[in-house]
């Protein structure tokens, strides 16, 4: 652990480098857990994941990354973090934030920190200023007018109080509407692509991710709703 702070930050790294490792560290994540070749995650999904990394966990080394990984596997957290063959950015968030605990409590008990040249900084990390900054992008969305399916807010669906939350009836009503409306979404970007590769490239994308977007663009919505409903936008 005390070597860790001698690694870059994600956030002083080239973007590209870092997209292309954790691509990698995901992966192998991945296969090494049992997911089946048919739910490894796609470009769509990692680079979702990356996009999480990069809004979230700037603050730690992208070989922090394949640490993290490899102690959920091993069953190091408290809890571990279950796949089900689902390998999307909630739950490498999941992970990453069992891991920031862990290391926060660790570096606490060793009085570890991050050293620079020329000064000491003490290296923690603050949850509270993450989840504002994260919340202050969505809420930035929302005030330019941005769709709330089209909102990436889904991984605040935990926060979400009880009585802002659709029942189960009306949570599948929603679900069935964003997947009619990704079909026709998907019907309408294969109509105006000439070339018949892309097209089956479209179709084959919009099948494998069909249910998890859709129960990501439901999620958005839910949380956007409760936003605009308890928060002046």
């Amino acid at each position: 652990m005390k070597q860790t702070y001698e690694f870059p930050i994600i956030k002083d790294c080239r973007k590209n480098d870092v997209l292309n490792t954790v691509d990698s560290y995901v992966s192998a994540d991945a296969t090494l857990r049992g997911v089946k070749d048919e739910n490894m995650p796609k470009d769509e999904f990692l680079n979702d994941i990356g996009d999480m990394i990069y809004m979230r966990f700037w603050m730690i080394s992208v070989q922090e990354i394949q640490i993290a990984l490899k102690m959920n596997r091993y069953g190091m957290f408290e809890q571990k973090s279950e796949h089900y063959q689902l390998v999307n950015a909630e739950l490498i968030a999941d992970i990453l934030n069992k891991y920031c605990k862990w290391k926060q409590k660790k570096a606490m008990e060793y009085n570890l920190s991050r050293k620079p040249v020329s000064h000491q900084i003490e290296h923690q990390v603050n949850h509270d200023l993450i989840d504002r900054e994260y919340l202050e992008v969505i809420l930035s969305d929302l005030k330019k007018g941005k769709l709330y399916r089209h909102t990436n807010a889904y991984l605040l669906i935990k926060s979400v109080p009880k009585e802002f939350k659709p029942t189960e009836k009306q949570y599948y009503s929603l679900l069935e509407k964003e997947e009619k409306i990704m079909e026709e979404e998907k019907d309408l970007k294969s109509k105006e692509e000439k070339d018949p590769l892309i097209v089956k490239k479209i179709i084959r994308e919009f099948n494998e991710s069909l249910k998890v977007k859709a129960h990501q663009r439901v999620f958005n919505v839910i949380v956007c709703n409760w936003l605009s409903k308890t928060i002046k936008i």
